[in-house]
């Protein structure tokens, strides 16, 4: 009987082999403070152009960043600018060298009209334990309203 104790109480304290995540960061990284290291993020791109889409279409773009500091870090938080953008981001801890992304989908239904306006939205993006706290991206697009596209055939 006091085998099985033992077996079930060293069973019970052996570590999760869950992933780490932002919580992990701010709760346990020793040098999570104003003097450990940070994470730094470098965009391959912070700007996109769709170009022109028709009024109703979802189209979709990734932001992908490399982590260039020398700590961990994660993004904490993401916004988007209008319901119509829909963000989506990695959410593990992104080491020292690692990568991550932030994919923007933007469902242009209504946005459109005649003159093909340009529309510009943003998604802020915050992260833990970084050089800098957040970036903004930006994209763009020339929506044409699916009824002009209707007379030009005519």
């Amino acid at each position: 009987m006091l085998f099985s104790t033992v077996v079930m109480f060293t069973l019970g304290c052996t570590p999760s082999n869950k992933p780490v995540d932002t919580d992990d960061i701010v709760n346990n990284n020793p040098d999570n403070n104003n003097s450990g290291p940070k994470g730094e993020f470098q965009f391959v791109d912070t700007t996109f152009d769709f170009g022109n889409i028709k009024d109703g279409d979802n189209v979709q773009h990734i932001f992908r960043f490399k982590n260039t500091g020398n700590g961990p870090m994660s993004i904490s938080k993401v916004e988007a600018s209008c319901g119509c953008t829909t963000p989506d981001w990695t959410k593990e801890v992104i080491p020292p060298g690692g990568e991550g992304k932030v994919t923007a989908t933007f469902d242009s239904k209504g946005k459109g009209g005649p003159d093909n306006p340009l529309v510009e939205k943003s998604i802020e993006v915050y992260f833990d334990n970084a050089v800098k706290d957040y970036i903004v991206l930006t994209f763009t697009s020339h929506i044409l309203s699916s009824e002009s596209d209707e007379h030009e055939g005519h």
